[in-house]
């Protein structure tokens, strides 16, 4: 948790603790196998409790808990091992009493690719792990009926289930990609856009952003609009039509408060040279963006789809003349879009034991 750098050391730090832990056992475990914090260890069973306080006993900061098999079984992650009376192991898909057989609903805003991804992963799952043919088919009987309740038809299963032929790369394909991108997701729209940029050779990610939790959740206080960073705001003036757009990657508070004893800024010679007032109390923030590329785009929109008269130039960024048809058509459907809203608001063996430490 924390830097990046994290998983490596502990991943370094645990194959040098194991290292010394086993080879400084009597009798060591048959098989030791480990993921992040939980490990298989297969070893004699008279000699699980002094194995555990062994390893427990290498490091004062790393202490196993213990989990035997029961009945021969025992679960590791989403993998239940099981154990027959001449040691030999089988594995089956493990889930947890609390699982509630709830995936991705088939209604809900996202692509279909990520949703027939959500079969092929389950029957991948399946097919990789469960080593018995009996319990493979009740595995994927099993998805198959879950997948229906939330929604699934069977032509999802039939489509996720065929079979992909690789298709043949032409010369323009083979080559490396140009760029990779990550769009919203907007049914009808990103999977068009995607077919467009992937055929130009640019890797095309569909990210859904408009969720539910995006809506109700919100745990922190809501900040001042002041005290807000990496903003795009318009100041206007309070006598004229005049008004000014910029941005700042500091609070707009900070940025406010040059504004108004910058002598050189372009709001306070607005002040100066016709004796109005800027309407502060007015000021909007009309964008947030933390990143400083793409937050001189957004500045550079807002001032060409404003006309602010106050900016000396057009922003940080030149946009070339396409972007004026992509912005009035954007804010024609805006429009749109809130009037036909606002007519709708009216409606191992026989002595061998599994453990997991």
């Amino acid at each position: 948790m924390g830097s990046p750098v994290s998983p490596i050391v502990a991943n370094l730090f645990m194959e040098d603790f194991e290292q010394k832990a086993l080879a400084s056992f009597h009798s060591p475990p048959k098989f030791w196998g480990r993921f992040v914090d939980d490990t298989l260890v297969i070893i004699d069973k008279n000699l699980i409790d002094e194995f555990t306080e062994h390893i427990n006993n290498q490091h004062h900061a790393i202490k196993f808990t213990l989990d035997k098999e029961s009945e021969g079984c025992l679960p590791m992650l989403d993998v239940s091992v099981s154990r027959d009376d001449v040691g030999n192991l089988s594995f089956k898909v493990y889930r947890k009493p609390t699982h509630t057989d709830q995936y991705l609903g088939f209604a809900s805003n996202h692509p279909l690719q990520h949703k027939l991804g959500v079969i092929r992963t389950l029957c991948d799952r399946a097919n990789s792990i469960v080593t018995k043919e009996e319990e493979r088919t009740q595995e994927l009987d099993k998805v198959r009926r879950s997948l229906a309740i939330c929604g699934y038809e069977d032509w999802s299963w039939v489509t996720a289930r065929k079979k992909r032929e690789p298709k043949p790369q032409s010369k323009k394909q083979s080559s490396q990609p140009k760029g990779s991108v990550s769009i919203p997701y907007i049914p009808g729209l990103s999977e068009s856009i995607q077919r467009l940029l992937r055929s130009n050779g640019i890797i095309t990610h569909i990210k859904p952003t408009n969720t539910i939790r995006s809506v109700l959740v919100n745990p922190k206080d809501k900040t001042d609009k002041l005290d807000k960073c990496g903003v795009v705001y318009h100041i206007p003036c309070g006598d004229c039509t005049s008004s000014y757009i910029g941005e700042s990657a500091r609070s707009l508070r900070t940025r406010l408060v040059e504004h108004g004893k910058t002598p050189s800024s372009p709001v306070n010679e607005h002040v100066s040279g016709s004796a109005h007032s800027i309407d502060w109390e007015g000021v909007k923030i009309l964008d947030r963006e933390e990143n400083w590329f793409r937050r001189g785009v957004k500045e550079a929109i807002q001032i060409k789809r404003n006309e602010s008269d106050l900016n000396r130039d057009k922003g940080r960024h030149h946009l070339p003349p396409t972007y004026d048809s992509v912005i009035h058509s954007s804010d024609r459907r805006r429009s749109t879009s809130v009037a036909t809203s606002g007519q709708m608001t009216q409606f191992p063996a026989t002595n061998q034991n599994i453990s997991r430490h």
